[in-house]
């Protein structure tokens, strides 16, 4: 799963259900061993501040299965150091 994909995948996620003038923007934060994705609010920019709702939450794509997982919504960054790695099945 590369950048692309999984910015893909993130879009889908997140706006697949809405009709295309409702799509949210989409973030989407890569590290080693997959990448973060989150709904960015319009404001302010900075990626670490956290939404006016409360009980948010943001996924993470596994870079070699492509599985999404869910997650409580912080900071990429904290949500990336977070990721226990791929779990056998």
């Amino acid at each position: 799963m590369n950048l692309d994909q999984a910015r893909a995948l993130a879009e889908e996620y997140f706006n697949g259900v809405r009709h295309p003038d409702d799509a949210v923007p989409v973030g989407v934060h890569g590290f080693g061993e997959g990448y973060v994705a989150w709904v960015r609010e319009l404001e302010p920019e900075d990626p670490a501040t956290l939404p006016g709702t409360v009980g948010g939450g943001c996924i993470v794509i596994d870079k070699a299965s492509g599985e999404v997982v869910t997650r409580p919504l912080l900071d990429p960054e904290t949500v990336a150091e977070l990721w226990p790695g791929r779990t056998p099945r």
